[in-house]
């Protein structure tokens, strides 16, 4: 009997399938988490969801970007989260109404700047990391003390030149290096 030229029907629909398997895995393994910014909500009726899902679709280029869609931020601030690749982080910078697009760091540190003297530890202290890292603190938040020694300022210099913030001083604050 003589053999076929032509594969059968299922062989041509695997290679089909596992060529965008692997395409797709190969896509995605591109995109990172990014955090896109857009300033302060709208003050008129605005559908936050609806309209990250339009700028991420614009710029995805794909009517089906739900897996991409990692958090819409719509409370506190204008913004979502989004697994984009470089090239669509820069498009989506360039866009109206985008203030802002970082790539989100997972991994943070510790950026305190008086928290182990305020607790009476030096820079020496022995420190165990795998103990460190099974450890849950709890945080009651009891509000701004200015006078709270956490908050002194002696021997700190002014913001660093690049600092862009503003500190907004109050009735009873004001504001300190």
């Amino acid at each position: 009997m003589a053999k076929s030229r032509f594969l059968p029907v299922f062989d041509i629909y695997f290679i089909l399938m596992l060529s965008l398997s692997l395409w797709l895995v190969a896509t995605n393994e591109d995109r990172k988490d990014y955090i896109v910014y857009m300033g302060a909500l709208p003050s008129v009726d605005y559908s936050p969801s609806s309209h990250h899902i339009s700028i991420l679709q614009d710029v995805v280029q794909s009517s089906s970007v739900a897996n991409l869609l990692l958090r819409s931020y719509k409370r506190s601030f204008n913004g979502f989260a989004a697994k984009l690749s470089k090239e669509e982080a820069k498009r989506m910078a360039r866009m109206k109404g985008v203030v802002s697009v970082f790539l989100s760091t997972t991994d943070l540190h510790i950026l305190t700047r008086r928290s182990w003297d305020f607790m009476g530890f030096n820079e020496s202290v022995t420190r165990i990391h795998a103990v460190e890292s099974d450890t849950i603190i709890g945080f009651i938040d009891t509000g701004i003390w200015p006078e709270s020694t956490s908050f002194q300022d002696e021997g700190f210099g002014p913001p660093p030149k690049k600092w862009k913030g503003v500190c907004e001083g109050g009735k009873n604050f004001t504001c300190n290096k």
